[in-house]
């Protein structure tokens, strides 16, 4: 009789996807959800006087649409998981 095979354990990697859901005539919005489509942050230059993001501003994103940027942001407070994934879809 043969032994059981021992299965790996293998965790399971956070892919995060960074929606862009408006962008013209000045106004941006975005949003980034999980695997299951949950949103889990949203971003958007409402408050701003100037139009920017404060995350631009800041110096945590170098444009809009730096989504490594927002990536190592999102790492930072604890929403992104370091060996997770990001892509942009817009």
């Amino acid at each position: 009789m043969s032994a059981p095979s021992k299965g790996r354990f293998e965790p399971r990697r956070q892919h995060l996807m960074y929606v862009i859901d408006l962008d013209e005539r000045g106004y941006f919005q975005a949003h980034v959800q999980n695997d299951n489509g949950t949103c889990v942050y949203k971003l958007n230059n409402e408050d701003s006087d100037d139009g920017s993001l404060w995350l631009v501003t800041d110096g945590f994103m170098k444009h809009a649409y730096d989504h490594h940027g927002l990536h190592k942001y999102l790492q930072s407070i604890g929403i992104a998981k370091p060996t997770g994934t990001i892509s942009v879809e817009r």
